[in-house]
């Protein structure tokens, strides 16, 4: 294949979108992020990168917890729109039903098919942004959305950002830690 060399950027690649959810003066906020990962899987850590102007970074240094909310296909006009308005300005809380799992550090949002509350354990200071690394503390699944024990991505619809789209998770293209088995050596 031909490769053309482009200015430097992040490589194209689907971004997951969550809504981050954390108390800021007393009140609840919501902000949508589109870089968001895991960097564990047992135990559970993810981060969060907010710019540093964000209302809602506040709130998470203040507190020490934030929620990640997986906002499904069919709230795409409320996840943009969350992450076009400030806190500072806006209330966006009146546009989601929150709720407050076990703990009560940070709201989460009813109508995302899965949330996690996440305890600050780390922040990490880059020149425009603000690295937020938790531990989940609590995983909430919609019922409607489990299928064998776990959630299910045709049934969650989680949206992923791509250029300047919102994009649904496409069909499987194979199964993890299986499909490369073909290309190891038999011995």
């Amino acid at each position: 294949m031909e490769k053309i060399q482009l200015h430097n950027q992040a490589p194209a690649a689907p971004l997951p979108i969550v809504v981050a959810g954390a108390l800021v003066e007393g009140k609840e906020n919501y902000l949508t992020i589109g870089a968001y990962g895991i960097m564990s899987i047992q135990p559970p850590v993810v981060y969060i990168s907010s710019m540093k102007s964000h209302y809602t970074n506040a709130g998470i240094k203040k507190t020490g917890y934030f929620s990640i909310n997986v906002p499904s296909a069919h709230r795409v006009k409320e996840t943009d729109y969350c992450g076009l308005v400030s806190g500072r300005d806006t209330d966006k809380s009146a546009i989601f039903t929150s709720f407050y799992g076990e703990e009560k550090h940070a709201p989460m949002i009813r109508e995302c098919p899965v949330n996690a509350l996440c305890k600050l354990v780390k922040t990490v200071k880059l020149p425009n942004n603000d690295v937020f690394i938790g531990d989940v503390i609590e995983y909430y699944v919609d019922k409607s959305c489990i299928a064998k024990d776990i959630p299910d991505p045709k049934k969650t619809a989680p949206l992923v950002l791509y250029g300047r789209s919102y994009r649904n998770l496409g069909r499987v293209a194979g199964t993890a830690f299986a499909a490369g088995k073909a290309l190891m050596k038999k011995e």
